[in-house]
């Protein structure tokens, strides 16, 4: 994952023609309040170095390289004098003089005795003008309000052209150098980077671009306890931490989707090296334009908020895999919820062929949502989430191909089931729901479900629209069995505004018994509201036939047994074309 997505990063400063440098420089005005740069000028002139006074410029996005910010956050100087003005003294002071004296103070930095004259010349002017450069500063800043942000930098008029500190290759060189320094206590020189397998000067053993990877502890540094030795661990060269940097930094901003309440983020892998993958599919990942076009293509919902690009990778060679990263983040951790690595192209077209029939089936769109909606909570009462972790799993094991284990599937769609059942009544949405996932599972065959050969009988075609679904005669049995029961409560409202033969549904925790004991109740019942016309009496007909074939000891759990149930009180409306085929019969 960690090389997938180094590698991006190199796509992408490539494709936008950026350095490596580019990858610390950040862009003060990103949120639109830092419209406005105060700069500190001054005139070259040979040897010599002089102050020219401050203006008020309008930041400008073409010249973000020249500007060259870095914002490293606290009191402390950034790796460049540049920074956003919180006080005007308190930035002038500890951001922009003290980074000269930073710099020129530290041994362990390496600048020339050229440039270092040249740093050593503009520290003084800065020192000399301090309390003009801030009361200068201070008029310009009072002159907007305090929502409006405002910059500070350094400009220079060398020969009549202005430069910024980003057009010195001192100040650059520096940035990177500063930038190097947190990583630098524990190190390696010689040694082979475990990101890109080259052997350079010097790999570092501290890169924390992803917070979930950490040396805080000593059981998880390799060669024992010593800190010293955990570059082993994870030794990175300064080229793949950068670009690591900037993979990261465009998966945050271009490639995190919503996901029914959790984010994941697409890392696209090369496998055979990008230039053999489909130039239209390769300039996704390198053009933000090009994906934000494709994001606005709403076409299906089925994976999250934004999952078109998914569709449209579908549809690519298998010389490339994408992988799904699921983290949480919290302050400034980072846990990794789930990773799904390697999933192919050809894997994308069965899961969308896969859900485009069960569409077909239901006449309805069939999503991801279906799944989450009984795997969310335990409880609807519960203000969080707490079933993450279940939906994480069979998500994982569509994308992977690994079966799902039907009897836990059938415990969550039934504890939502009857929760409604309880709550309201109205459990048809709940039902439709789990229907849909098992055909969709099944079709996916990640679940395998049990087919037993029959005589033909009139509901065939009904049954056969699901396909192996209810390929059984106990399955056939309790379907019709609600269906039945369903016309017999909705008569019941109809002439009672009321349910009362619901309490023999036990909540839908009815088991082999109930359910042969509650037959010849709905039929009594229908008798008692002369309501048992021919329709119904063909239903409970073959209600009783299937659940004779079924025999004793069904060996099926009561979760499975009342889903079944609940799913012919779903699909009833479906049957009344069949048991009413004449037009005008009474129903």
């Amino acid at each position: 994952m960690i090389t997938a997505i180094k590698e991006l990063g190199e796509m992408v400063l490539k494709f936008q023609n950026k350095t490596l440098l580019d990858v610390l420089i950040e862009n003060p005005n990103q949120d639109g309040r830092y419209s406005k740069i105060i700069a500190i000028n001054f005139i070259v002139k040979e040897d010599e170095i002089e102050y020219e006074g401050i203006r008020l410029e309008e930041y400008d996005d073409s010249k973000i390289s020249r500007y060259i910010f870095t914002d490293t956050g606290g009191n402390a100087p950034g790796y460049t004098p540049a920074a956003k003005i919180t006080e005007v003294p308190k930035t002038f002071n500890g951001k922009i003089k003290n980074w000269f004296n930073k710099v020129l103070k530290d041994k362990s930095i390496k600048i020339d005795k050229k440039d270092r004259v040249f740093l050593e010349r503009i520290r003084n002017i800065l020192e000399e003008k301090s309390d003009e450069i801030i009361k200068e500063a201070e008029k310009i800043r009072g002159d907007f309000p305090k929502k409006e942000g405002l910059s500070l930098i350094l400009k220079f008029n060398v020969d009549g052209e202005y430069k910024y500190i980003g057009d010195f290759n001192v100040f650059r060189d520096l940035m990177l150098q500063l930038d190097s320094q947190k990583y630098q206590e524990i190190y390696a020189e010689d040694k082979v980077c475990s990101i890109c397998g080259q052997k350079k000067n010097i790999v570092f053993g501290t890169v924390d671009t992803y917070k979930f990877y950490t040396i805080d502890k000593p059981g998880y540094i390799a060669g024992g306890f010593n800190e010293k030795e955990s570059w082993k661990n994870y030794p990175v060269c300064a080229e793949c931490r950068l670009a690591l940097e900037e993979g990261k930094r465009y998966l945050e901003n271009e490639l995190t989707f919503r996901f029914y309440g959790l984010e994941y983020q697409l890392i696209p892998n090369f496998i055979i090296g990008k230039e053999f993958v489909r130039k239209e599919v390769r300039e996704i990942f390198e053009s933000s334009e090009r994906l934000l076009s494709l994001k606005r293509e709403v076409k299906k919902r089925f994976i999250g908020d934004e999952d078109e690009i998914l569709d449209y990778l579908a549809d690519a060679e298998d010389s490339m895999t994408v992988n799904l990263l699921f983290l949480r983040k919290s302050n400034s951790a980072e846990r990794i919820l789930l990773l799904i690595e390697d999933v192919f192209p050809s894997h994308l077209r069965e899961i969308f062929n896969a859900k485009e029939q069960v569409d077909e089936i239901f006449r309805n769109s069939f999503t991801f949502k279906n799944i989450r909606s009984f795997m969310s909570k335990s409880d609807s009462n519960k203000r969080d989430n707490d079933l993450d972790g279940y939906f994480l799993d069979i998500t994982d094991r569509i994308f992977r191909g690994r079966p799902v284990d039907l009897g836990f599937l059938y415990n969550l769609i039934m504890k939502k089931i009857r929760e409604e059942f309880v709550k309201d009544g109205y459990y048809k949405a709940a039902t439709a729901d789990g229907l849909m996932t098992i055909a969709f599972l099944e079709k996916m065959k990640l679940i395998k479900m049990e087919v037993i050969p029959m005589e033909e009988r009139i509901f065939d075609s009904f049954f056969a629209k699901y396909g192996p679904t209810f390929e059984m005669p106990l399955k056939r049995g309790l379907v019709l069995l609600g269906a039945l029961t369903e016309f017999l409560l909705r008569k019941q409202y109809s002439d009672r505004e009321a349910k009362p033969f619901m309490k023999n549904l036990k909540g839908l925790k009815m088991d082999e018994k109930d359910i042969k004991g509650l037959l010849p109740k709905v039929q009594n019942k229908l008798e008692e509201y002369d309501s048992f016309d021919k329709g119904k009496r063909l239903l409970a007909k073959e209600a009783s036939n299937y659940l004779l074939l079924a025999g004793d000891n069904w060996n099926m759990s009561v979760d499975e047994i009342n889903f079944y149930f609940a799913c012919g009180i779903n699909l009833a409306d479906e049957l009344t074309s069949i048991i009413y085929k004449k037009e005008g019969e009474e129903k």
